[in-house]
């Protein structure tokens, strides 16, 4: 997916958001602000891939500011918060009534949606959790491929699950935990820090490092670039029957590519250029299957 116009504001923003992670000092913020717009200007435009761009940028930023981890304190609030709240998520899940093996589905992938639109971090961790759990929950999902999916976890042996954000990466496991049933499942997280994405750490904190195999990309940038990609990502990638990507980065991403295996994409549009993408509004709920069967 290539970027739109509007894709700058994006960038601007996370640029200040991490700037003021790094610095309480305005003479500093200003400074690495306005250098880190020159990388912008290089890196923007028509033919620019969103989470690539904002890969560069956010690399550029922790050179110049000497910090691999501007996220590093919103993560690990981002992570507690999410570990505190996982007795009401479990409360949800014991009194929740499936009345099919589908159904059942549909519903942890909209819990994993859930997390998605929570989204524990930067500067969004005073939102009311429990609404936004119950408006995903009980919405729909505007895009719905979970009837293939679960014919394709049937079919298949393996799936390789790309996971997202800190903090979200708890109701990835939940998820995963499902898919286990059907699947042998191997996560991936970022192979170092790059926005609030979650990384082995994170991944271990919530312990997803104890329901299945993680693995890092081997590299820290935002969704997937394979030209970078470790070669242990790689080898899972090749092997896995089924690819899982959780969020919009790895949407962004991956799309660049023409794979010839089934991928599901698990996200909220958030943004109009992407909603623009999938033909849907700002604020829907996606479980899409590519290529479509």
């Amino acid at each position: 997916m290539k970027i739109k116009p509007e894709c700058a504001t994006c960038i601007v923003r996370q640029v200040v958001d991490a700037v003021k992670e790094i610095s309480r000092e305005e003479e500093v913020q200003f400074k690495l602000i306005r250098s880190t717009l020159s990388c912008i200007k290089e890196v923007y435009g028509p033919d620019a891939v969103p989470a690539w761009m904002g890969t560069e940028v956010h690399r550029y930023l922790k050179k110049i500011s000497n910090n691999e981890d501007p996220y590093k304190r919103l993560k690990d609030r981002a992570n507690k918060l999410a570990m505190g709240y996982l007795k009401n998520i479990e409360g949800e899940l014991k009194k929740y009534n499936y009345k099919s093996p589908l159904e059942r589905l549909k519903y942890k992938v909209k819990l994993a949606i859930a997390g998605n639109v929570i989204d524990f971090g930067p500067y969004s961790t005073d939102v009311d959790i429990d609404r936004k759990l119950k408006e995903t929950l009980e919405g729909e999902l505007k895009i719905d491929h979970s009837r293939e999916f679960l014919q394709d976890l049937k079919h298949y042996d393996r799936i390789l699950y790309l996971c997202d954000n800190a903090g979200e990466i708890l109701f990835d496991k939940i998820l995963i935990e499902e898919l286990k049933k059907y699947c042998e499942v191997v996560a991936s997280v970022k192979g170092g820090p790059i926005l609030n994405d979650a990384t082995l750490e994170d991944a271990r904190y919530v312990g997803l490092d104890k329901v299945v195999k993680v693995i890092t990309t081997g590299c820290d940038a935002i969704g997937v670039n394979l030209e970078e990609a470790s070669q242990e990502f790689l080898k899972e990638f090749e092997r896995a029957d089924i690819i899982v990507a959780k969020g919009m980065g790895n949407f962004e991403s991956l799309t660049e590519y023409s794979i010839d295996k089934p991928v599901y994409y698990i996200f909220k549009a958030k943004c109009p250029p992407v909603a623009q993408f999938v033909e849907v509004n700002v604020g829907d709920n996606i479980l899409l299957r590519s290529p479509n069967p």
